[in-house]
C-alpha cells in the first residue's frame, strides 16, 4: 500500500477475534476518521472466477495449456461475517448507549488478489462486485473508500485519539491461533512463539487533505464509543451533604467542588487514595473529571459532567 507515516489510518494485520464460538480471522483491518474496512487477501496464481450460477472458483494452470478448477468460499461473504463478527465483539465492551451508535460504524469490505503471477478476476458482470481488485490497486479502491464516507452528510467521525484507543482495544481482544498440539495440551503456544501484533500508523495518499470536523450527531456519539471501552465507569458516588442528590456537577473555585443542581448546595472534594491514603488530585479533561495518586501513579474517572 502506498502509504507514509500518519495516524490518518490505523492498519491491523492478521487480526483474529473470536465471539460466542464464531472466529473471525482479517488479513488486514483499516481504521479510519470515518469507519473500518476488512480486506481479505487472495493469492491467486490463475483465475478467480464467479460463474453465472454464483459459484466462486479458482483455476490452477497444470501446465501443457490444462488448468484445474476448484470450489471455494464466496470471499465478499467471508470478509463481511468476519464484519459481524468483529461488531459483536465491540458491541459487549461498551454501554446500551454507544451499543446502538456502533450500528451506524461504517464497515467497508474489499478482496484483493494477486496479479504478478496472471492472476485475474473473470466475472460475467465485474460491476455486481466492486468489492473485488486486483492487490496494487487496492490503494485507490480505499481511497474512493475514505472520500465516499468523508463526503457523507452524517459523517461517522473517530477522533485521532479514540481510533487508537479503537486499535488498542482490538490488538488486547486479538486471540492468537492455537496449533492441534496446543489443543490437546489445553494451553496456548509459548509467549516467545507468538509474533506480537502492532498497528501500523500509515495514511493514504490519495486522504483527503482537509478533513471534516466531527461536529454531526452521529460524529460525537462515535467518539463515546471507544471512549467507552477504555473508561470505565466512575467508582466514586457523589450525594450532596445537604439533601442526598446524586445531581451533581464539579465545579472550580479556589480548588474543585461538587454543586448541587438540586439545593445550590458547594460540597468539597476530599477523597483519599485506597493505598496509601494521599489525598487524591483532581485533573479535568473536557467534561470528565480524574481522581490521582502521584505516588502510586493512579488515575480513575471521578466523575463525568456530560
Amino acid at each position: 500500500m502506498a502509504f507514509g507515516e500518519s495516524s490518518d489510518l490505523l492498519i491491523l494485520n492478521d487480526l483474529r477475534v473470536e465471539s460466542d464460538d464464531i472466529t473471525a480471522q482479517m488479513d488486514h483491518l483499516v481504521i479510519h476518521q470515518h469507519g473500518i474496512v476488512i480486506i481479505e487477501s487472495k493469492s491467486v496464481a490463475g483465475k478467480l472466477q464467479v460463474q453465472d450460477d454464483g459459484q466462486w472458483i479458482r483455476w490452477y494452470s497444470q501446465g501443457s495449456g490444462k488448468d484445474k478448477s476448484i470450489g471455494m468460499p464466496n470471499p465478499i461473504k467471508q470478509a463481511k461475517l468476519q464484519g459481524q463478527t468483529l461488531m459483536r465483539v465491540l458491541s459487549k465492551a461498551i454501554n446500551e448507549d454507544a451499543r446502538e451508535a456502533l450500528k451506524a460504524l461504517p464497515v467497508d469490505v474489499l478482496v484483493a488478489f494477486s496479479n504478478h503471477n496472471g492472476g485475474i478476476f473473470i466475472a460475467k458482470d465485474k460491476t455486481l462486485y466492486p468489492e473485488v481488485c486486483p492487490a496494487d490497486a487496492i490503494d485507490e479502491r480505499l481511497s474512493e473508500i475514505l472520500e465516499r464516507t468523508s463526503k457523507n452528510a452524517l459523517t461517522f467521525s473517530l477522533s485521532e485519539t479514540n481510533r487508537a484507543k479503537l486499535a488498542d482495544f482490538l490488538i488486547k481482544s486479538h486471540k492468537p491461533f492455537r496449533t492441534d498440539a496446543a489443543i490437546i495440551d489445553k494451553a496456548y503456544p509459548k509467549p516467545e512463539a507468538i509474533k506480537p501484533l502492532k498497528a501500523e500508523q500509515k495514511v493514504s495518499e490519495y486522504a483527503p487533505t482537509v478533513k471534516p470536523k466531527p461536529t454531526s450527531f452521529l460524529g460525537v456519539i462515535a467518539d463515546a464509543i471507544t471512549e467507552a471501552m477504555t473508561a470505565p465507569k466512575s467508582q466514586f458516588k457523589h450525594v450532596c451533604r445537604k439533601c442526598q442528590s446524586d445531581k451533581l456537577e464539579v465545579r472550580f473555585g479556589k480548588n474543585y467542588y461538587l454543586k448541587c443542581l438540586s439545593c445550590d448546595e458547594n460540597n468539597r472534594i476530599d477523597v483519599s487514595c485506597p493505598k496509601c491514603k494521599s489525598l487524591l488530585k483532581i485533573r479535568k479533561d473536557k467534561n470528565k473529571f480524574f481522581a490521582e495518586c502521584k505516588k502510586c501513579n493512579t488515575s480513575e474517572l471521578f466523575h463525568n459532567n456530560g
